[in-house]
């Protein structure tokens, strides 16, 4: 489905500029400054990285040691389900079964998930208090359907963030509708020894509470995850920017103006319940794009900006899920045979 989504995207895009196709596109791109191109790609990158970094951070505050790579699994799998599922939050799941498989236990697994979601919903508000506090203009000039999705996604951002903290206060609600889910799947015949499973919500709840403690109590580690989660946003908002240098385009201040406009894009396309905001994202794009350049440059920045921030993202995280599941199952099968 999200592949589906993607394809007509892009054949939507192209349909609305006849002047604009893959073979111009591509042309573009072999004019373009490779130097600012690998700009565009590190800055790509970084949207894997700081979440990477920030979750090693909050498990290491807990005592659970994990490297580099296991860090930055835990993030591409959770870039790459939440692109693909419709919903934000879709890869969390994803990361967690990585932590599980890292011998991470459900408690800390839980509690770090919910902080990280707080700091990275928490940042991407902040970017959007940011943008309407210096540029309210740029918001006033996308069309009503652009500024719909922008408020709708800020308030569900902000509903989104207190849920979560929330559920980091009262931590017992999960572990209760986790009760409730056991005895329905005793009802159904799916689990038998629902004692045992009981049992273990009730060890899990506590856990949680004593990791949230250590953690809420943690002030430079609440200020490092909130500003991974910031760099994160911000190296993805950037992209459209180096590549913009990199097709040689960009007057004086309309570089800053383009940044704002991603921006808005990003955090209007945020919430969207469609896989990687796909549509909504690309529309928010052209609409803010054609306040600067003509629809034929805007046009082609949308696109490469977007293969870039999003696709080669998506796909790079694809590869590293699909390298990191392979070699964490031949580490459980070692483990097993020895």
């Amino acid at each position: 489905m999200a592949i589906l989504i993607a394809v007509l995207t892009m054949a939507a895009v192209l349909s609305h500029n006849g002047a604009v196709s893959i073979k111009s596109t591509c042309e573009a791109l072999a004019n373009a400054s490779p130097a600012w191109v690998i700009v565009a790609l590190i800055s790509m990158f970084g949207f894997i990285l700081f979440e990477g970094l920030s979750l090693i951070c909050i498990l290491r505050s807990i005592g659970y040691r994990c490297n580099f790579l296991q860090g930055l699994l835990f993030s591409a799998s959770d870039q790459y389900f939440s692109a693909i599922t419709p919903s934000a939050t879709g890869g969390q799941p994803a990361s967690a079964l990585f932590m599980a498989r890292a011998k991470v236990p459900g408690a800390v697994i839980t509690a770090a998930l919910l902080i990280n979601l707080v700091m990275y919903t928490t940042a991407t508000l902040t970017i959007g208090v940011v943008c309407l506090a210096v540029h309210p203009d740029i918001f006033m000039e996308f069309d009503t359907l652009s500024k719909v999705f922008i408020v709708f996604s800020m308030i569900a951002l902000l509903a989104l963030s207190l849920i979560f903290l929330g559920l980091l206060k009262k931590g017992d609600v999960l572990f209760k509708a986790g009760k409730v889910i056991v005895g329905f799947l005793k009802r159904i015949h799916i689990v038998r020894d629902s004692d045992k499973w009981v049992s273990k919500l009730e060890s899990m709840t506590k856990d949680y509470a004593t990791c949230v403690r250590l953690i809420a109590g943690n002030t430079r580690l609440l200020v490092a995850v909130y500003a991974l989660n910031l760099l994160q946003r911000l190296s993805q908002i950037s992209v459209a920017l180096f590549m913009l240098y990199a097709l040689g385009g960009g007057l004086a201040g309309q570089g800053a103006d383009l940044w704002f406009i991603q921006a808005y894009a990003q955090i209007g396309s945020n919430c969207i319940p469609i896989p990687g905001g796909m549509g909504a994202a690309d529309y928010l794009m052209l609409d803010g794009y054609q306040m600067l350049f003509d629809a034929d440059f805007a046009y082609e920045l949308q696109i490469v900006s977007r293969s870039i921030s999003f696709y080669i993202c998506t796909i790079a995280s694809g590869l590293i899920t699909l390298f990191g599941s392979i070699a964490t199952r031949r580490t459980k099968a070692v483990s097993n045979a020895s």
